[in-house]
This record gives structure tokens, C-alpha cells and sequence, in this order.
């Protein structure tokens, strides 16, 4: 009887390690323009991402789309994937989006990687936000994502209307344990929890 018992404890006691180290998104904060009176029309929603792996970008550009376009928005993965901050890979950015024919950008980009102690970052919105600048400013941080340890990955998804390059909307999400699984995996979990950020703060 006591070995049965062991045996079950040791049992529930890896379940409960295997549950501990699944990856965990949720979000910090987020920000709707108050000048966005009901959810935008979206002719075309270009989706374009920035990390430091190309097969976390792909998964969530393809997952992305597909998910938005059940939901009856004309979303697009661009194929176009970013992880260091160079002029060529500027021109590359701004290119992308001007060549896609899309009324509104879908930017999601790594902003910070964390390993121990938790550094909490301040994030800036207001329509002073420009599609362009916001490339610039978060870039040189997704270079430090292929570290094969647990940690915490922050990261920013925004939405923009090209004309006038005017933030209309943005997330900050927390993700804990984000390398212990692949990006195809992991991504309809992250992706569940924009959707519902987006549906909450009604741009969706």
C-alpha cells in the first residue's frame, strides 16, 4: 500500500512539474485609441512580425491570419520576417508595408527577453506612436531569443492605419517558460490571447 502511495505521489507530483513549465501568456496592459468609436473596417490587416527566430514569425503570421479570417477580417501574413536592426532591413520593413496594398498593419514584435529576475518595462502609446519609428525603437532587442533555457518573453502587438502611420491600438503580453515548446506549437495559445485582447478593448 505505501508503495502504491509513493508511486501515486511521485505520478501527481510530475504532472504537476509538466503543468508548471507549459508556456503561460497573459496580458500586461492595453491601449485603444478613444478616437476609434466602434472597430475598424478593415479592407486588408497586414500582419508583420519581428524576433529573433524566423520559425516562431512564420508560425504566427500563418496562424494569425487564419484565425482573424474566421472571424471575417481580410487578414494577410506578409512572409516577411525581421530580426536585427540594420538600414537595409529598415527599407526592407517600410517596403513590405507600402508594397501590400493593406489599409491597416498588424505589428507583432519581441520587445524584451528575461531570464531570473523580472524587469517590468513601461510601455508608450498615443497617436506620437508612428508605424515607422516603432520599428526602430523595439528592434535591437529580438536579437536574444535562441538561449535554450526557460524565460520570459515580452512582447507588443499593434495595430496601425497606414494612412497618417496612427496607433489605433496595442498589447503588451507576458510569456512565461516560452522556450519549452516550438513556435508552431505555442503560437495558438499567444494568438487566443490577442484575439480576446482585441475583441475586449472592441477592435475586433
Amino acid at each position: 500500500m505505501s508503495s502504491r502511495f509513493l508511486s501515486a505521489a511521485l505520478l501527481g507530483a510530475a504532472l504537476l512539474a509538466g503543468c508548471a513549465n507549459k508556456p503561460v501568456t497573459t496580458v500586461d496592459m492595453s491601449w485603444a485609441s478613444p478616437q476609434l468609436p466602434q472597430a475598424p473596417s478593415y479592407k486588408k490587416l497586414l500582419i508583420i512580425t519581428v524576433a529573433g527566430d524566423e520559425l516562431v514569425q512564420i508560425a504566427l503570421q500563418d496562424q494569425m491570419a487564419a484565425a482573424l479570417q474566421k472571424r471575417g477580417v481580410n487578414a494577410i501574413a506578409s512572409k516577411r520576417y525581421f530580426s536585427r536592426y540594420t538600414d537595409a532591413e529598415k527599407a526592407r520593413f517600410r517596403k513590405s508595408i507600402e508594397e501590400s496594398d493593406a489599409d491597416y498593419v498588424l505589428l507583432a514584435r519581441v520587445t524584451r527577453t528575461e531570464q531570473g529576475a523580472r524587469e517590468d518595462q513601461l510601455m508608450t502609446f498615443g497617436d506620437a506612436t508612428g508605424l515607422y519609428s516603432t520599428y526602430d525603437r523595439h528592434l535591437s532587442v529580438a536579437r536574444s531569443s535562441a538561449d535554450n533555457v526557460s524565460k520570459t518573453v515580452t512582447a507588443e502587438a499593434s495595430i496601425f492605419a497606414i494612412s497618417g502611420e496612427k496607433l489605433i491600438w496595442s498589447v503588451r503580453t507576458r510569456t512565461a517558460h516560452a522556450s519549452v515548446t516550438t513556435g508552431e506549437n505555442f503560437a495558438p495559445q499567444y494568438i487566443d490571447v490577442i484575439l480576446d485582447a482585441m475583441k475586449k478593448d472592441k477592435v475586433l
